[in-house]
């Protein structure tokens, strides 16, 4: 029996293409988050007033479409593939080194995502969800790739259908209501399940239109201390632990399997040839795009209202358009990687990777200092928030590649592995010699 010891991944282990994939999913995952960490966390989420096309709707509609999800399914496929690695030594029982030294991570990553929302006060991290999840991939470590791909198959689609089924029933509720707006309107009587159904609609369609007054109340959570601490934890706990927390998890699992799948079948590494990401990329974007597309076509003619339609369908569509976008962009990056075409910008994504837990929380630490430390919340319009985030991934880009000229791991990563391994890690100068720069997540 050989000897099985636990400890970091070494910088000449690191495979480019999967830091320049990270990087790429943090950036975009603040192209995601930003619309919450910069307005309130009640109402429609999309630029106000009727749609039109001007500079808030055109970005918000590329984000929605083109964006939405699936940088948070690339990180998520990034992490599943990263836990793997970490088990490449295993061979044996739970008791062994490495497999101590993953569950330790797991629950320190849970640890992070506590922090997140109780330090840096963004209560929509998804590190707890990552180190929940974690611990359930550990019984397919060995599993074959058709397993893999089998089981998340069946978690999503079991997932989709919980998610999807009660717009049913919203569904049902909206035609009731429509027609008895009809009745109402012709002066007719309502029935019982008729007056019921125009109280639900009311309902649904005070939460997308907040009132001012709430509003009010949300920016005197959001503008001071402690109340916006009490905002940032009742919102992680209802999206942790209770509501759809199960739905998120049983979602985070299926792109985690598909990655370790991804990763066995040597696709995340970028080692497969250039026409087979070409075709991942145009095959993964013609069908999610093509669902997308139409999800928000029918939103724009509806004027973004609830409709019997959507309501019944858009729980259902909206991982069918998700997964295979997701694809899509892991084809275009890696076939732009494997053509050079990022040029001197993939010097900076590589960088960006393998920061990549240092870079998810400064995010969430330059966004609270801008809008609650200097009082930027609510102030931006929806292009504005974009452009502000391009901003912070010039911050993160430059951040990154200087931090790497002198030191092998950010601080973040460093006290995760030291938390992982249970000891103190040593930050590590780099070294001057070229090293291949790509990691397992951290």
């Amino acid at each position: 029996m050989s000897i099985i010891t636990a400890g970091p991944v070494r910088a000449g282990e690191r495979l480019g293409a999967l830091d320049v994939l990270r990087g790429v999913a943090v950036c975009g995952i603040l192209l995601m988050n930003i619309p919450l960490m910069g307005w309130p966390s009640i109402g429609p989420g999309h630029p106000s007033g009727k749609p039109v096309l001007d500079a808030d709707w055109i970005s918000f509609l590329v984000q929605n479409v083109v964006f939405a999800g699936s940088m948070r399914g690339l990180f998520t496929l990034l992490f599943g593939a990263g836990m793997l690695i970490m088990l490449r030594s295993l061979d044996g029982d739970a008791t062994q080194p490495p497999a101590q030294a993953y569950f330790t991570r797991c629950f320190a990553l849970m640890l992070l995502g506590v922090a997140q929302f109780a330090l840096f006060l963004w209560p929509g991290e998804i590190l707890f969800n990552y180190g929940v999840t974690g611990l359930a991939l550990f019984l397919f470590r060995r599993a074959k790739v058709r397993v893999l791909l089998t089981a998340a198959a069946a978690v999503l689609v079991t997932m989709s259908i919980a998610v999807g089924a009660p717009g049913l029933k919203r569904a049902e509720t909206l035609r009731v209501a429509e027609a008895a707006a009809a009745a109402q309107a012709a002066k007719k009587p309502l029935t019982e399940a008729q007056t019921k159904a125009l109280e639900a609609r009311k309902e649904m369609l005070e939460k997308l239109h907040p009132t001012a007054a709430q509003l009010a109340e949300e920016r005197g959570k959001r503008t001071s201390f402690p109340a916006l601490l009490a905002w940032s934890t009742a919102f992680w706990v209802d999206f942790n632990l209770t509501g759809e927390a199960i739905a998120f998890l049983g979602e985070s699992l299926a792109f985690m399997l598909l990655g370790m799948a991804l990763f066995r079948m040597n696709v995340l590494a970028g080692e497969r040839p250039l026409g087979f990401y070409v075709r991942l990329a145009a095959g993964g974007y013609a069908v999610g795009l093509t669902i997308r597309g139409l999800v928000q076509a029918a939103q724009w003619q509806a004027g973004f209202e609830p409709t019997p339609t959507l309501a019944a369908l858009g729980g259902f569509l909206y991982e069918a358009g998700r997964l295979p976008t997701t694809l899509g962009l892991l084809g275009l990056v890696l076939a732009l990687h494997k053509l050079r075409a990022f040029g001197a910008l993939e010097g900076a994504l590589k960088a960006i990777g393998r920061l990549a837990l240092t870079n998810y929380t400064l995010e969430s630490v330059l966004t609270s200092v801008l809008f609650y430390g200097f009082g930027f919340y609510d102030r931006f319009t929806f292009g504005g928030l974009m452009a502000i985030c391009a901003a912070i991934w010039l911050v993160l880009g430059v951040f990154s590649v200087l931090w790497l000229r002198r030191w092998e791991m950010g601080p973040a990563e460093w006290l995760l592995r030291s938390l992982t391994y249970g000891r103190w890690q040593a930050l590590g100068r780099t070294q001057r010699a070229g090293v291949a720069a790509a990691a397992p997540a951290e």
